[in-house]
């Protein structure tokens, strides 16, 4: 007959197996899943592009209409969405700029409708003076964290956008936050 140190090593072994083969198929269920997600992001306006302590610096709106319901099934245990600035300058290939960003835990915090403004901290800021007339991207992410699995990660890319050949500075930018 065995002793309780072995009766308890089955039953480890036995549930551990289990529960390993239940997060398995759990997770080889998120690889049918085919999201059918919302998004329609645009530039609403440039609100200034200013030259500010010797860099350029750009201010945004874009309005977000997302529509991410889709992304949840019964493995999701969060959703992370943001939107991306990308542009490229002669000092440094690759600029990128988060601008927004949102963590959704629940399908009825899914749907986004907002206009962002992209103020300070978080204005497009260049180190030097090639924000003028720069052509830059719009890219709105998203990763979807699982209870149990890999990250599955999406987005789409708005692109051709350009900033203004001049400086110039409108009512929606603090003056708190700018110099000139």
């Amino acid at each position: 007959m065995h002793n309780l140190l072995y009766r308890s090593n089955a039953l480890f072994t036995v549930s551990t197996t289990v529960l390993g083969v239940m997060c398995l198929l759990t997770a080889l269920t998120d690889l049918t899943h085919r999201p059918n997600v919302r998004l329609d992001a645009s530039v609403r306006s440039v609100d200034g592009l200013q030259r500010d302590y010797g860099d350029d610096r750009a201010w945004l709106s874009i309005k977000l209409d997302l529509d991410l319901r889709d992304l949840f099934t019964w493995n999701t245990k969060q959703v992370f969405v943001y939107a991306l600035a990308e542009w490229a300058t002669p000092r440094n290939h690759v600029n990128q700029a988060m601008v927004w960003s949102r963590i959704v835990q629940q399908p009825r915090g899914a749907r986004v409708k907002e206009v962002v403004r992209i103020e300070y901290p978080y204005a497009l800021t260049d180190q030097g003076v090639n924000l003028r007339g720069r052509e830059y991207n719009l890219t709105v992410a998203w990763e979807t964290t699982p209870v149990v699995g890999a990250l599955h990660k999406g987005g789409r890319q708005l692109g051709g956008l350009r900033l203004p050949d001049d400086y110039f500075r409108s009512a929606n930018v603090p003056r708190g936050h700018w110099r000139g």
